[in-house]
């Protein structure tokens, strides 16, 4: 009986070590998890590490690597700068991608980096600088609103109802109220003789009547908006969100040319770089048609000529050109300048060309030009990526924005 009675104790005893041992187990496994999940974040971030060093060696060197030539000698080339194609593609495409680059290339688990770079102002997101389409920084800034909302759905003589329930173009009315948030006065945007902008007191009695609290309300930026959100804290734009996010006017409506299904603008625009276009295989239909000189004002609700027209130009990128030097493998090719955009696409095409679009378009890089770079580093599965926005200035890459996932 008290051999029956001390195994009871013996048992509990084992059975507690036995949970002991267990859970070092399980926490030797853990720990062991964390070290591995933290060795290899430390590796991806070098890999970021690298692929800034990378990317910043292309942006400082692009200016001077060699244009091409049908007898250059690429092994030579290859010898004289390890990273001239890359060069050479920013130079002449305004855009390039490098990689993916073993960071050791006698391990194949080392890890790779990914490094895309790009002007700001070109592609089909963030192609428009917002901040410089206001009256302040663009004499043409009314008509190339009124283009872009007419090309995204809003027909020119749709009405909304403000709030003291009088009838308003809604082209016109979001336009002015964007004004009135850009610019750095206290003056109501009039346009075509209606007073349809709003100030910090139209702010500060709406929040007062909805009730914001103190941390939610937000007052005209009177200087450039550091985010594109920023946009729907706008009169106009946050009444109505579909001018924003796409869908119908009025989401409780059936569709009526009253209350027409709008594609949304957000992503077309960016805070920097230029409200110029830089043309590449990336850019739009729309953003083209937010050129004077490429949208002509017709009685066509759908602007079919010009929508003709931009399509011609964005075709002919991808033609061949005669009379000058190219590389043979490409798929697309840069316009050199707006002579060489015209004559290209007006022998392709039965088109023709306004010089006023000359004034919005860039066909090169220039010192004021903003960068986009993309860095992707991959290891054992994870995936880091940086994306940033900067310029060149005294032989020095500088940094407007950093974004990490």
């Amino acid at each position: 009986m008290r051999r029956g009675s001390a195994l009871v104790p013996a048992l509990v005893v084992i059975a507690v070590l036995a949970i002991i041992v267990m859970s070092f187990s399980v926490e030797s496994k853990s720990q062991a998890g964390i070290n591995i999940y933290m060795r290899e974040r430390n590796r991806i971030n070098r890999l970021v590490d690298a692929g800034k060093i990378i990317g910043e060696m292309v942006l400082l060197g692009y200016k001077n690597v060699k244009d091409y030539s049908q007898d250059e000698n690429e092994a030579e080339l290859d010898e004289e700068d390890r990273w001239y194609r890359e060069k050479r593609e920013l130079k002449s495409n305004m855009q390039c991608k490098i990689g993916p680059l073993l960071i050791d290339e006698d391990n194949e688990n080392s890890g790779t980096v990914t490094v895309e770079i790009s002007l700001a102002n070109s592609g089909a997101e963030n192609g428009i600088n917002i901040n410089e389409l206001y009256e302040g920084g663009d004499k043409n800034y009314l008509l190339r609103w009124q283009m872009i909302l007419k090309a995204h759905g809003v027909h020119e003589d749709l009405e909304v109802d403000d709030e003291e329930g009088r009838k308003v173009n809604f082209m016109n009315f979001l336009i002015a109220n964007w004004n009135d948030w850009r610019d750095d006065d206290d003056n109501k945007t009039v346009i075509e003789g209606e007073e349809l902008g709003a100030e910090s007191q139209w702010y500060e009695e709406r929040d007062e009547e909805d009730d914001i609290d103190e941390e939610d309300r937000r007052r005209p930026r009177n200087g450039s908006i550091p985010a594109i959100r920023e946009i729907a804290n706008i009169r106009g734009f946050r009444d109505y969100p579909a001018i924003l996010t796409g869908g119908l006017l009025y989401t409780n409506l059936v569709e009526s040319p009253e209350n027409p299904r709008l594609k949304s603008i957000e992503r077309m625009f960016g805070v920097t770089g230029s409200s110029k276009i830089v043309i590449t295989p990336d850019t739009t239909v729309e953003q083209l048609l937010s050129v004077p000189g490429i949208f002509k004002d017709d009685d066509d609700d759908e602007s079919s000529e010009s929508r003709e027209t931009a399509q011609a130009i964005l075709d002919t990128l991808k033609i061949k050109p005669t009379g000058y030097d190219v590389e043979e493998n490409r798929s697309w090719w840069p316009y050199k300048d707006w002579q060489d955009l015209k004559s290209r696409v007006e022998d392709e095409f039965d088109v023709e060309l306004s010089q006023e679009a000359s004034e919005y378009i860039e066909f090169q890089i220039s010192d004021t030009s903003v960068f986009k770079i993309k860095i992707t580093g991959q290891s054992y599965g994870m995936v880091h990526c940086v994306n940033c926005q900067c310029y060149v200035k005294d032989n020095k890459v500088r940094y407007i924005t950093w974004q990490e996932d």
